[in-house]
């Protein structure tokens, strides 16, 4: 009986495990991972001058379609492509005692992150290309650690359209970059355990609260076996159960 329920257990978690894999995707080269459910929520300007939006997720179908992990060449970047958007992200990294730019001492982070798609709904004011770009310190972690986030959002709010040879500016549309168990490492050195993780702020505070309701439960726990005890004690003085001497 015991077997079976063990068996039935196991063939649940890779039941359960299968499941939520259909949503997350991984990208790997020599120099970076990232893994999880990442979508783009993109909203556009419909003909009344409206705002609407629609959700595209990436699926295992999307792939890296290109990448540079020489940084005497240029910045550590990966552009993952599905249909006909893509996302290129640029990381940015500084192994230097002293800060460069916006990026701490001894740390990496995503300095840029451009999302190229199209918009074809027939409600939309103007249909075509798009481009949403967001520059900043994204997912900064320290050298050697992984970055993880259980649930995460980044605005890209510059958007343009290309004009001709140029480009113009789509004002009010924006695109929500969401990541749902995002994990991104950048160098060769895999995690080896939880010490090696960069936990995103979000989680950082769940991981604070957790011993100190733990703590809290447990001086509770404490307080009411107290309390039960002298009351029992009480109780027994008030019954004759103790002789007096």
């Amino acid at each position: 009986m015991a077997m079976y329920r063990y068996e039935l257990f196991c063939a649940a978690v890779l039941l359960m495990s299968g499941v939520f894999a259909d949503d997350s995707t991984s990208f790997s080269t020599d120099c970076f991972n990232i893994s999880g459910t990442i979508s783009f929520n993109i909203t556009y300007k419909m003909a009344d001058e409206k705002l609407n939006s629609y959700e595209v997720k990436l699926t295992n179908a999307s792939k890296i379609s290109s990448f540079n992990c020489n940084q005497t060449a240029g910045p550590v970047t990966a552009t993952i492509t599905q249909d006909s958007s893509s996302l290129t992200v640029q990381f940015d990294i500084n192994p230097n005692k002293t800060k460069v730019a916006s990026m701490d001492p001894q740390h990496w982070g995503v300095s840029k992150m451009v999302f190229d798609y199209s918009i074809a709904k027939a409600d939309a004011k103007t249909a075509g290309k798009r481009q949403a770009t967001a520059i900043g310190s994204y997912f900064v972690t320290p050298i050697n650690h992984t970055y993880s986030c259980s649930q995460q959002s980044v605005k890209l709010e510059n958007v343009t359209t290309p004009t001709g040879n140029t480009t113009a500016d789509v004002p009010d549309e924006f695109v929500n970059l969401v990541e749902s168990g995002l994990t991104v490492r950048v160098g060769p050195k895999p995690p080896s355990n939880d010490y090696d993780y960069h936990y995103c702020k979000a989680d950082q505070k769940v991981k604070d609260i957790v011993p100190i309701a733990v703590g809290v439960a447990l001086a509770a726990l404490v307080v009411i076996v107290l309390v039960a005890y002298l009351i029992g004690r009480r109780r027994t003085v008030a019954a004759g159960g103790y002789e007096r001497v």
